[in-house]
């Protein structure tokens, strides 16, 4: 092999790692690892939809998708948590529609901001997650939201005028825009009295944790 082959070798070498090292960065370099120091950024207050004690001890704020399958399965689990602590607990529900997976999670974001401004909010959160596989599928889940909303009691005009307007389209955005700036690795994302702490996988684990800020 020449001197100049050996070169042109060498040079393409270098070339190629730091072209690996380019991509591994944009795959790896927008992920925070749960259980991280991550803080949330903007704290509970009066525009967010929040249950459960008014004095709690210990918040619960996720960032969620509604045709996401696991916030879906985590949604029976927070109920229970919030029952359990009725004195200490509360529960804060925020928008993270992850829009290049779930094409129908802005929307289904939207009907329960609708459903909000006409107070049932958390009315229509449990209705949307207990019936996700029959609109997660569908191009246009608009005609069965609004069927949801009816069997909740909702007034379906006003529902229909909200459900694309730009207040709500705000409502939902606002809470995307804090999720990707806090870099979230995915959903659902929890949030235990301010910090970003990794899915505990089961009602004992999520228990367990809440006992041990108790504790303190």
């Amino acid at each position: 092999m020449t001197k100049s082959n050996k070169s042109l070798l060498l040079w393409g070498s270098v070339i190629l790692g730091i072209i690996v090292l380019v991509v591994l960065l944009a795959m790896f370099g927008n992920n925070t690892s749960p259980g991280s120091s991550t803080s949330l950024s903007v704290g509970v207050n009066s525009e967010d939809h929040t249950k459960g004690a008014e004095n709690p001890k210990v918040t619960i704020v996720e960032y969620s998708d509604f045709q996401c399958p696991g916030c879906a399965g985590s949604y029976p689990m927070l109920k229970q948590l919030v029952e359990a602590f009725p004195n200490d607990v509360s529960f804060t529900y925020r928008h993270y529609p992850l829009l290049q997976l779930h094409a129908n999670a802005e929307l289904a974001g939207q009907a329960s901001e609708s459903a909000g401004l006409q107070g049932k909010f958390w009315d229509m959160h449990d209705v949307i997650f207990n019936t996700q596989t029959q609109w997660s599928g569908l191009e246009d889940p608009t005609e069965f939201f609004t069927t949801l909303a009816e069997s909740i009691g909702l007034d379906t005009e006003q529902f229909a005028t909200d459900l694309t307007s730009n207040e709500v389209k705000k409502r939902v955005a606002k809470n995307l825009t804090e999720a990707t700036s806090m870099r979230l690795p995915g959903t659902p994302s929890f949030f235990l009295n301010g910090s970003l702490i990794e899915h505990p996988g089961s009602y004992a684990g999520f228990k367990s944790l809440i006992d041990a800020e108790l504790a303190r």
